[in-house]
């Protein structure tokens, strides 16, 4: 019985870290922007008419993002990230990432957003923030 509460619990806390998706630094008073609206502003490149959208995500982050048995990066955030690069006319870009050198990559423009489950609390003023697109709560039941 412990095992399946710490199990519970382990799956509630990984959950918890998906908030919604960083596209690059802000000012302190930046309001939070829909993932439409974030990739709307943030630069993309150019290459003859087609505009690419480097996404960096965590790639050892089911069901987010990660590889499949294929080799294929894939996962809610990325199908996500793929469909409003569609609906912007953009090339998809995705580049695994080393989590800890997040910032490191925003900064250097080597990737154009942040899309993975990334805690938003404590972090507001750092970055440029969609909607939460995805419900993170935990609920604990007692059998």
């Amino acid at each position: 019985m412990r095992k399946m509460i710490a199990a519970a619990l382990a799956v509630g806390m990984a959950a918890m870290t998906v908030t919604g998706c960083s596209s690059s630094k802000s000012e302190s008073k930046e309001t939070t922007k829909s993932t439409t609206e974030a990739a709307k502003d943030t630069e993309v490149e150019s290459t003859s008419d087609q505009k690419t959208f480097t996404v960096g995500f965590d790639a050892e982050f089911p069901p987010y993002g990660y590889r499949d048995e294929n080799g294929e990066y894939v996962g809610f955030d990325l199908e996500l990230a793929e469909e409003v690069c569609n609906r912007q006319g953009w090339e998809l870009v995705k580049q695994p990432i080393d989590w800890d050198s997040k910032d490191m990559e925003l900064d250097s423009g080597a990737i154009d957003c942040i899309w993975n489950g990334f805690t938003m609390n404590g972090r507001e003023d750092e970055y440029t923030w969609s909607e939460p697109y995805i419900d993170n709560s935990i609920h604990l039941m007692r059998w």
